[in-house]
């Protein structure tokens, strides 16, 4: 796959299909009056903002978001190990020491 910019904000895409999935392209941007150029762009944003918005989103059963919330409104007290690995880590970074941890 290719992509050229051009001055006017739009980008050239240049990729090969199958006869199949052109044809079909086609005939939908027929029967939509678009043109196959207006065709592909649209679907092409409604499945690139499909998956993005996908891998943005953390979907959570009912279980897992009352224990989510459960733990923010009390959480537990951090472990020894937890302590150990924050001040190991502020020494590597050199992070002032703050109280309780």
């Amino acid at each position: 796959m290719r992509t050229e910019t051009t001055d006017s904000g739009y980008a050239r895409l240049s990729c090969r299909v199958s006869a199949r999935i052109k044809h079909q392209a086609e005939e939908a941007a027929a029967l939509l009056g678009q043109s196959i150029t207006d065709f592909t762009e649209s679907a092409l944003a409604d499945k690139a903002a499909s998956v993005i918005e996908r891998h943005e989103r953390i979907t959570l059963s009912d279980r897992d978001f009352a224990r989510f919330v459960a733990a923010i409104e009390e959480p537990e007290s951090p472990t020894e190990a937890l302590k150990a690995a924050v001040s190991a880590y502020r020494r590597q970074v050199k992070f002032p020491t703050a109280s309780g941890l």
